[in-house]
């Protein structure tokens, strides 16, 4: 009997492990799009923050809009197909699961932004973007042995921003906005019952919230051809309110063990400020140069708390990611007028420790290769194409919690697959 009581003990402390991944996933797990242009695929967003050749400048710097003339608008849709594998084992106290190594978790994504910009004034532009900076997801079998860690993790992090930018000088121009963002997840994995003689259950959670930002943006030009560009888009507080929901779980277990009873939760998450510093300078009429570094500060995602409504104890458990680093740099090329061909290259470190990589972030550092054209095939209207070929690092991971251990690594790669239209009015 005793036996049983501490299974059953282990059991609920997994099931409310099980509904950390809530916030876990809405901070995008090391998972932060960008993809917010295809023109900046095609560059591997290098220059982003000073290039403002189009107007997805609205989003990445916000000054830019005043080197944009006229109104206009754009649509961008992007494809990004990630592929993630796993290979390892996963058990409990000497004994493993069944089940395979999950298959691919990469979980194909669209992900479209759109851009809009109007002049007030000959030195005052407005603007506005929608876009998804945060978000991704991963999906394995649901019999794979790390069923118990994970099965199904998305997020989608929408972003409206309003914005507003001012020429205040030939050189100097100012940019500023305000975020308007909503997040949205759901999240399941299998729940081991079987130190109560039953077959598996399953949590599944659907959660979602707004949260409020801001961003701010410089451009100063040094010459005719030659600019710089700085900007600051601050944290966002999302209160996440959703449903832990317990299927699987015969009524009189859920009543002896509250933490296999539904329930409503919620959690508070901040997603992380990203200061830019971009450049952009060009060559001659045919060629441009051009980088970007951005550092993002995921170290403010030292924790993760969540409350539940029927009075159980908060779930705090310890993430210390740390800050990470994204430096690209490309090129521009001009064969002839109306024809621009696009090159980059990127490294995009991950924030997730390794000691901290779980199977919902099996995040590591990755590398970029992109390709680009764009062509203006009318004196109002301007196609883009972009490609970007991303490689992962090897990741490794060794997972505890009170399901055993998974312990193994990841291999992956992602490409994307990008197409934007721009229209002038």
């Amino acid at each position: 009997m005793s036996g049983c009581v501490k299974h059953s003990a282990i059991v609920a402390a997994g099931a409310v492990l099980a509904f950390l991944p809530l916030t876990d996933k809405a901070q995008a797990a090391g998972f932060q799009l960008r993809e917010m242009s295809s023109e900046g695929v095609g560059s591997a967003f290098s220059g982003s923050t000073a290039k403002a050749t189009d107007l997805s400048t609205v989003y990445s710097n916000p000054a830019g809009m005043t080197h944009i003339p006229g109104t206009a608008a754009q649509l961008d849709l992007n494809y990004v197909i990630p592929t993630i594998r796993f290979s390892g084992e996963a058990g409990i106290g000497g004994s493993e699961y069944s089940g395979g190594d999950g298959g691919d978790a990469g979980e194909n994504k669209l992900v479209p932004a759109f851009y809009g910009l109007i002049d007030l004034t000959p030195t005052i532009k407005a603007g506005l973007s929608l876009t998804v900076p945060f978000g991704l997801a991963t999906q394995y079998d649901e019999d794979w042995k790390g069923r118990y860690f994970a099965i199904e993790s998305e997020i989608e992090n929408l972003v409206l921003t309003p914005s507003i930018a001012w020429q205040a000088t030939d050189r100097l121009s100012l940019g500023a906005g305000i975020q308007i963002g909503h997040a949205d997840a759901t999240l399941s994995n299998a729940l081991n019952l079987s130190g109560l003689g039953l077959g598996d259950g399953k949590s599944e959670l659907t959660g979602d919230g707004y949260g409020y930002g801001y961003t701010l943006g410089v451009l100063y030009d040094i010459a005719p051809t030659t600019r710089v560009g700085l900007s600051y888009r601050s944290k966002a507080t999302y209160t996440l309110e959703g449903k832990a929901k317990i299927s699987g779980v015969p009524d009189a277990y859920a009543a002896a063990i509250p933490a296999l009873r539904s329930s409503d939760a919620e959690a508070e998450v901040t997603m992380p400020d990203v200061v830019s510093i971009g450049a952009y300078h060009e060559v001659n009429p045919q060629w441009a140069v051009m980088g970007d570094v951005s550092w993002t500060n995921w170290s403010t995602f030292d924790e993760l708390r969540v409350k539940f409504d029927d009075g159980r104890a908060d779930s705090v458990t310890d993430e210390n990611w740390h800050d990470s680093w994204f430096v690209a740099l490309g090129a521009d090329y001009k064969p002839r007028d109306k024809h621009t061909i696009h090159f980059g290259v990127a490294y995009d470190q991950s924030p997730v420790p390794n000691d901290n990589r779980t199977a919902r972030i099996p995040d590591a550092d990755r590398y970029w290769a992109s390709l680009g054209y764009s062509y203006e095939f009318g004196p109002d209207r301007t196609i883009n194409v972009g490609y970007t070929h991303i490689f992962f690092d090897e990741a490794d991971i060794e997972e505890t919690t009170a399901f055993g251990t998974l312990k193994g690594s990841y291999e992956g790669h992602a490409d994307i697959l990008s197409a934007s239209l721009t229209y002038r009015f």
